[in-house]
């Protein structure tokens, strides 16, 4: 390959990879500034709209602007605005510096496809320009990865300067041929095809946006670690693109698009923390993006068509499809994780209640929970397993602890079921791109069997990874009951002693309370507790009187059922709790 056509090919593998490669540097950017999970997607999203709208103006425009001067142009304002990025000192900065970036992008991706046409050929260059931007798009995230591991997320932005600005010395002392017209209608629909890429990359995101934020967030894998488990898309998108290349167009849209939803359902439903399921469900996502990618770039670029304007037109649909994938999934994706957030409290809440350990243990150890998740970081979830002093305690408490753990990390996946499943569901639109591509696209063989079974074989791997997952308990991971304390057993904590002859004391009223306000244990303890999100109990005077003498009473019946304490004792008792005064009561029981 000439060194102009190899420089052109890296840069627009470049800015594509420029809408994904600061995936995985999301989490460090949330933690940096001060924002939230719909603000940071705005990183991608500012960039993925920059994009969209210049290359469509570029369109209108594209009579008065030659196109060596166009590409190298993009590619002096795609140096600038990856400058600003790499200095930015707030959000707002970073933002803007991505819409410069994207605008760069967007005028180099559209003069590239012509002058890379002009150098190697229209066929060849048409192929090597779709080549680069679906490679770009899948390696991004593992690129950028690997970068925020090893340095800092800002040499993500400083590194492709020198990347840009050597590739436009090459282009600026070369000199394109003239680019031969070639004759014949195109045998496909580009609008149609073109449209294609729209749902198939809204899809896409979701692979790329939510995987990264699961793997680093809530799994609190290293981005170089999640880095490598992110690259299982790129490997399914190179291996499957090629292995079907020949199997029947409108077959390959299907199939594939059948292959990347069930990828994303795959993800939704990952019955663990596991990196070998995430790494199947992506390979999945990227086969089937691969597949449906190597049929829509014919279609949507024909080769008599000009290729400045179709170009754009690719381009402009590529990265509109990742602005609607953001746009649906980042609020969902933000709605979850806060109820996600909640119910992980309450699991944990539970777990905590349920553990067998002595009652000064196991307040001190709620204690240590409660400070860990106040001193973490906004936004990120603890490792209570590391960050819980376990040197002076028992080995069953240091279970405990795990254990919350793990149900904090699952609760928190399960949040993401939905955003995964609305990422498929865009996805699956992609399939009426098949209309568009019922004939044989120019160029291009037609079909053979093998690769049309081998794309068979593709498309059962979803349903059979999906059925594997259901059978490892990805239905109930993440999945709690909360206790109904109105049917809550007499006998919550077997054992014998003073301290558990107390803690079942203390279940009785906590049931007897909770009950009498329609709440369970767990969130009755948070209320009561004055948690943040749980505060929603009156404590009138009335409201506290009855709470009260509910949980006396519940205690009393569970103490008397037990046989824990004779039945006169019981009696003298309750009829004393009965008698006594609210003010009173509430001193005996530590309340005032």
């Amino acid at each position: 390959m000439r060194t102009p056509a190899a420089a052109l090919t890296g840069v627009v593998a470049l800015a594509f990879a420029d809408a994904s490669i600061v995936a995985l540097a999301l989490p460090a950017i949330y933690g940096r500034f001060d924002t939230t999970i719909v603000g940071v997607s705005w990183v991608l999203t500012g960039y993925a709209v920059a994009v969209a709208v210049a290359a469509v103006t570029l369109i209108a425009v594209r009579r008065w602007l030659p196109t060596g001067p166009l590409t190298m142009g993009g590619l002096a304002l795609f140096a600038a605005g990856s400058t600003w990025c790499g200095v930015a000192g707030s959000l707002g900065g970073l933002l803007a510096g991505r819409v410069v970036q994207g605008i760069g992008a967007a005028a180099l991706l559209s003069g590239a496809l012509e002058l890379l046409s002009a150098h190697v050929g229209r066929e060849r260059g048409r192929r090597l320009w779709s080549g680069a931007a679906t490679a770009g798009l899948a390696v991004g995230p593992a690129l950028g990865g690997a970068l925020t591991e090893a340095f800092d997320w800002r040499v993500i932005f400083i590194a492709q300067v020198p990347v840009a600005l050597l590739a436009l010395v090459v282009l600026a002392l070369s000199r394109a041929p003239a680019l031969e017209p070639e004759s014949g209608e195109p045998t496909t629909n580009p609008l149609w095809a073109t449209a294609g890429y729209v749902s198939l990359f809204a899809g896409l995101v979701g692979a790329l946006f939510l995987g990264v934020l699961l793997l680093v967030e809530i799994w609190r894998f290293s981005p170089l670690a999640a880095a490598c488990v992110m690259m299982a898309l790129p490997a399914g998108t190179i291996a499957a693109g090629r292995l079907t290349a020949t199997a029947a167009p409108a077959v390959r849209v299907v199939g594939g698009t059948l292959a990347l939803c069930a990828g994303l359902v795959g993800l939704a439903l990952l019955p663990s923390a596991s990196l070998a399921w995430a790494a199947a469900a992506l390979f999945l996502c990227g086969a089937g993006s691969g597949v449906v990618a190597r049929v829509l770039s014919p279609a949507a670029v024909p080769t008599s068509a000009p290729l400045v304007r179709s170009g754009g037109a690719v381009v402009a649909a590529k990265h509109a499809g990742l602005v609607l994938g953001l746009v649906v999934i980042a609020p969902l994706l933000a709605g979850s994780l806060t109820s996600g957030a909640e119910q992980a409290v309450v699991t944990g809440t539970g777990v905590l209640l349920d553990a067998r350990m002595p009652v000064q243990e196991k307040l001190s150890l709620a204690l240590s929970v409660r400070d860990t998740f106040a001193e973490a970081p906004r936004g990120a979830v603890p490792d209570l397993a590391a960050a819980v002093d376990t040197t002076n305690r028992s080995e069953a408490t240091t279970a405990v602890v795990k254990e919350v753990d793990h149900r904090l990390s699952a609760v928190l996946t399960r949040a993401f079921r939905p955003a995964f499943l609305a990422a498929a569901a865009l996805a699956l639109l992609t399939v009426l791109a098949a209309f568009a591509v019922r004939k044989t696209p120019i160029g291009y063989p037609r079909w053979r069997a093998a690769p049309t079974a081998i794309l068979a074989v593709l498309v059962l791997a979803g349903p059979a990874l999906v059925a594997a997952e259901v059978a490892g308990g990805a239905l109930d991971h993440g999945r709690y009951q909360e206790t109904d304390p109105c049917a809550a057993p007499a006998d919550p904590y077997p054992g014998d002693g003073v301290d558990a002859l107390v803690q079942r004391v203390a279940y009785g009223a906590l049931h007897g309370a909770a009950c009498e306000l329609g709440l369970s244990r767990e969130r009755f303890l948070l209320a009561l507790a004055g948690q943040p999100g749980f505060a929603g109990v009156e404590w009138d005077p009335s409201t506290v009187e009855r709470t009260v003498r509910a949980a006396a009473d519940r205690a009393l019946d569970d103490v008397q059922q037990r046989g824990d304490l004779p039945g006169w004792t019981i009696t003298l008792v309750r009829a004393a709790v009965r008698s006594m005064p609210l003010e009173e009561l509430l001193r005996v029981v530590g309340l005032r």
